[in-house]
């Protein structure tokens, strides 16, 4: 039930929804005063989700500061979520999220983790994918040692990735090993009290994205990859207050 409404939840935080919802009812009511007020709440809507100062202002606030790492770590957490679904073992369409993988493997290249746990099976209603075999397989393809890599297959929310993997290293260390949590920055704030909520401490491998300079243009002139982006944030923000209500966090 949980992961039907964080779906529907998903559907609602895209900005777009709202902005064509009262361009809508900006057509189609009857009264020219409530008309006039549809439409221009649509678009101020719109004007405020596409500029990207406003949007990296927002991001500054939910985005955490990176923190000093250690030299090294038992494990990388690899969180899943970013490959598509039409995706096969043997042709894996990456997304937008698939940056996270690439850090995973420097930081494995450069001996900062000495394992990397890959966590994830399918955060779709309609797919059976086993997002975390996929890339479990990319992995080996591009030489990192098969038993230098675990998998967790059972998780579809970031609660579970974390319920999960923490019930995994329990089984196999009888003390804390020292983890690296990976995902995206947007992510962390939610998945860290994830995992802080199954007794399992992680340090976030987080980019400095807070100093991103923002040109006149994105002061200016309205962006539409913002709204993608707003999309994104807010989703998590909805997303890690609803965790916190339902006691995930």
């Amino acid at each position: 039930m949980f992961f039907i409404l964080s779906k529907i939840v998903a559907f609602i935080a895209d900005p777009l929804v709202f902005v064509t919802a009262f361009f809508i009812l900006g057509l189609f009511v009857k009264t020219k005063y409530r008309r006039r007020r549809y439409l221009l709440i649509s678009f101020v809507l719109l004007l405020f989700f596409s500029n990207g100062f406003i949007y990296q202002t927002a991001f500054n606030q939910w985005g955490l500061t990176p923190l000093k790492l250690k030299k090294k770590y038992d494990y990388g957490i690899l969180l899943g979520g970013m490959i598509s679904l039409n995706s096969t073992e043997e042709d894996i369409k990456f997304g937008e999220s698939s940056d996270r993988l690439l850090y995973t493997v420097k930081l494995y290249q450069d001996s900062v983790i000495n394992k990397i746990i890959i966590t994830g099976a399918s955060g779709s209603l309609q797919s059976e994918m086993i997002e975390a075999k996929f890339l479990k397989s990319y992995l080996v393809k591009i030489g990192i040692s098969e038993t230098d890599i675990i998998c967790e297959t059972k998780s579809q929310n970031t609660y579970q990735n974390a319920a999960y993997t923490a019930e995994l290293l329990s089984v196999n260390h009888k003390s804390t090993p020292s983890c690296l949590l990976i995902t995206s920055d947007f992510h962390y704030r939610r998945a860290i009290a994830c995992f802080k909520k199954n007794n399992l401490h992680v340090d976030p491998y987080l980019k400095n994205l807070k100093q991103k300079t923002i040109s006149i243009e994105e002061y200016i002139q309205p962006q539409s990859a913002y709204l993608y982006k707003w999309r994104i944030l807010l989703h998590e923000i909805i997303g890690y207050y609803t965790y916190q209500a339902m006691g995930y966090i």
